[in-house]
């Protein structure tokens, strides 16, 4: 039997994240598989929100090194593995050990396509992710489109040893019956029609064309924007002075009022420009909201024929898009389309896939 040893360091870089959302629920699954695992650099007192959910007591969690995360992140796994182990990492690190099985997991190249963090994170992130990719015996990506751009940057990567292994849509996220009492603690109306924006913000992520957007709209329609990072003076005054009265900024939302959110909106507005997988496109759809997004990069495969996909980040491109769900019958339409949709992307499906990526790779190194 594989003996997997699971690196939980990226619950110390992360408090939460799409990473470390795909990390717990990899683990949850391997935890319930039966496979021997054990966990490296698992934390006592967790922060990360993910993290707090982990029973740990059942299995042997190891302390890698009393070198602080924020450092050890970016070095090379330094624990001596036993022979024929799997190392897995929640972030793109590898063992410098031959006689074990690297597996990583690659997201996106938003660094090499220099559209996120600037030097020198952006540096780190680029070398420690080259350094893994050149190493690892076996690579998931987590869409076409990032293996396509893997290919892209490392031709010299045998295209066997690389899988794409999609990430699962939570089942916190469904359709409820809206004639049913609204389960939410936000302090607003869900009854108001407004459009939902979820997660980070910056670069790529384009939050400057979801309020162009909200400036081409007429009055009736509200923006509500949830999560993402701390908002300053001047974002709030631009909001202030564009679209004041119009929006509603909630920095942190559980999962069951996302999920009402979801239910209620309008539409989710996801003007991203890229993208390794997109979790809001997917949790949208599986509570049956419409999506409209950009036909770029990972989009495409995410939300198929059930989005409402613009060529290019437009705001009067989305407006179209937005307002063309007036139509009710259209509307009720896309979201058929999106229910049906998502059903491909199961965490259950994911962890199958993963594991025997492991196996295949595994018996392809060790098994000759």
């Amino acid at each position: 039997m594989m003996q997997i040893f699971l690196d939980n360091i990226i619950f110390s870089i992360q408090k939460a994240g799409g990473v470390s959302a795909y990390w717990y629920e990899l683990l949850s699954g391997i935890c319930n598989s039966g496979e021997a695992i054990c966990f490296l650099n698992a934390s006592p007192v967790p922060k990360n929100i993910f993290e707090q959910k982990i029973n740990y007591h059942p299995f042997n969690c190891i302390r890698e090194s009393w070198i602080p995360s924020k450092y050890l992140r970016y070095l090379p796994m330094r624990y001596q593995l036993p022979a024929a182990s799997v190392f897995h990492a929640g972030y793109l690190r590898v063992s410098t050990q031959k006689n074990i099985l690297n597996m990583l997991t690659v997201h996106d190249f938003a660094h090499e396509r220099k559209l996120a963090s600037k030097f020198p994170r952006g540096l780190a992130n680029t070398l420690q992710k080259a350094y893994g990719i050149n190493r690892a015996d076996g690579i998931i990506c987590i869409s076409e489109s990032t293996r396509k751009e893997l290919l892209h940057f490392f031709p010299a990567i045998d295209p066997e040893k690389v899988k794409v292994i999609y990430h699962g849509i939570s089942d916190d996220f469904y359709p409820i019956n809206k004639q049913l009492p609204v389960r939410c603690s936000l302090d607003m109306d869900l009854h108001k029609k407004f459009i939902l924006y979820v997660g980070a913000r910056r670069n790529y992520k384009n939050f400057s064309i979801a309020v162009k957007v909200m400036e081409l709209l007429p009055p009736a329609y509200q923006l509500v924007i949830i999560g993402g990072e701390p908002w300053d003076k001047k974002e709030l005054q631009g909001m202030q002075e564009k679209i004041a009265g119009r929006y509603h900024i909630f920095p942190i939302v559980n999962q069951v009022d996302l999920n009402s959110l979801y239910n209620h909106a309008f539409c989710l507005l996801y003007p991203s420009a890229y993208e390794g997988f997109g979790f809001p496109p997917g949790e949208a759809m599986k509570a049956g909201c419409p999506v409209v997004t950009t036909n770029i990069t990972s989009m495409p495969e995410i939300v198929g024929n059930a989005g409402l996909l613009a060529d290019k980040a437009d705001p009067l491109l989305f407006a179209e898009k937005i307002q063309s769900l007036e139509n009710d019958s259209y509307r009720q339409q896309v979201i058929t389309h999106g229910l049906a949709q998502v059903q491909q992307f199961t965490w259950a499906k994911s962890v199958r896939e993963t594991i025997g990526f492991y196996q295949d790779c595994w018996n392809y190194k060790f098994s000759k």
